[in-house]
């Protein structure tokens, strides 16, 4: 599963502290949020970490403001 996930897009979905759960092309993953503490909603991209053995949601940056 974190091969498939690797790089794709999600949104996080709820955040039992430690770990979140991400939606990922009508997957429920469960992962580790960067940075901590997610809110529900949060657009995020996958990523696997080797070193911790988990798949990791990294925030996307917000849009730019206009004007």
């Amino acid at each position: 599963m974190a091969e498939w996930a690797h790089g794709c897009a999600g949104r996080t979905v709820t955040w039992p502290a430690p770990d979140t759960y991400v939606l990922v092309d009508g997957v429920l993953l469960r992962m580790v949020p960067e940075p901590p503490g997610l809110p529900p909603g949060t657009a995020v991209t996958v990523r696997h970490d080797p070193g911790r053995q988990r798949l990791v949601a990294h925030a996307d940056d917000p849009p730019a403001a206009a004007g």
